[in-house]
């Protein structure tokens, strides 16, 4: 498998140790993450795709993440998903991080898990998912006088995400200040970073643009 900005979630989750590559084939690679049932795939041909997975005889997989519309359609058909979260995915391929902001950033202590819940509602059951992201030491908060004003941190796939600003503390620059954090966090530890942005959300769009990221030609488009 090569690297590429179309794959790069799929090759962090091997560079980072959270998953394994199940097939590296002419027509793409397959990657399951650890500890759960989720697959990456950059196969594109639906029959393909689908003929690869009946070959590896694969154990149900909760979640898939796939390159394109035709693959997506083929796992709807076979495997019933009911679900989806079609996303763009971008990507940091520069070497130095995006200039700083001057602002009290901080890995996110415990005793914040039930406000940084509060206010993120992407992941069902949001307090044991950001519990689980803090004690594994990849949420950092943005503190202004002493009071959480945000937080940003990493899934469990290795994505920057999970970024709120709270209400009364926005259009003050938080939202680049703690993206800009946890790139260069990433890149301290010999990782790429990438995110996945929900298709329609113009404002993260602009934020990335503003970073430096960089947006790959194939689409990330979760099913589950």
């Amino acid at each position: 498998m090569k690297k590429t900005a179309n794959t790069v979630d799929m090759w962090e989750l091997l560079a980072r140790g959270l998953g394994e590559l199940l097939y590296d084939g002419p027509e793409g690679a397959v990657v399951r993450k650890y500890h759960r049932g989720m697959i990456a795939t950059d196969i594109i041909d639906p029959d393909a795709l689908l003929e690869v997975l009946h070959r590896l005889n694969l154990p149900e997989a909760d979640q898939f993440v796939v390159k394109s519309k035709e693959a997506f359609s083929a796992l709807e058909r076979e495997y019933g998903f009911t679900g989806s979260c079609p996303c763009t995915q971008w990507v940091y391929l520069k070497k130095e991080p995006p200039v700083p902001m001057d602002c009290d950033i901080r890995p996110l202590p415990m005793e914040y898990a039930q406000q940084a819940a509060s206010h993120y509602h992407l992941v069902e059951k949001s307090l044991p998912y950001i519990r689980s992201r803090i004690e594994a030491g990849q949420v950092f908060g943005l503190f202004e006088e002493g009071k959480l004003a945000g937080f940003i941190g990493t899934h469990s796939e290795g994505a920057i995400g999970m970024l709120e600003v709270f209400p009364e503390y926005r259009r003050k620059g938080y939202g680049y200040a703690l993206e800009a954090y946890i790139i260069s966090w990433i890149l301290q530890r010999g990782w790429t970073p990438y995110c996945h942005v929900v298709e329609g959300n113009d404002a993260s769009v602009r934020l990335q643009q503003k970073l430096g990221m960089e947006c790959a030609e194939r689409p990330a488009l979760w099913i589950y």
